[in-house]
């Protein structure tokens, strides 16, 4: 068995594209993440309401209506799972300040 070796390009390349792709994944994350924390323009609301949908859809489809009348999730999950994205945006853009200047 032969195997073919080549010089790795990692040494030499340059980390603009990953740097960038870190930020603007970052930034995301904290857009994303404080319209559900801070429910802005009523994010999570219409969540809770797309998700009450789905469970009336998929109780029909089954034919089991009590999908619909269970508990569903509550604002304050859908507000704490937000505060987590923001703040792992907020740990990505640092990271990616972090490697630029470095």
């Amino acid at each position: 068995m032969s195997m073919i070796t080549t010089t790795s390009a990692a040494a030499s390349s340059d980390p603009a594209g990953v740097l960038i792709f870190l930020a603007a994944l970052g930034a995301a994350a904290v857009c994303f993440g404080a319209r559900w924390t801070f429910n802005l323009r009523g994010a999570v609301d219409a969540t809770l309401a797309r998700r009450r949908a789905a469970l009336e859809l998929k109780g029909q489809r089954t034919g089991d209506l009590s999908l619909a009348d269970t508990e569903s999730l509550g604002p304050g999950f859908f507000k704490l799972i937000g505060s987590v994205i923001a703040v792992a945006g907020l740990a990505l853009l640092a990271l990616s300040l972090i490697l630029a200047t470095h």
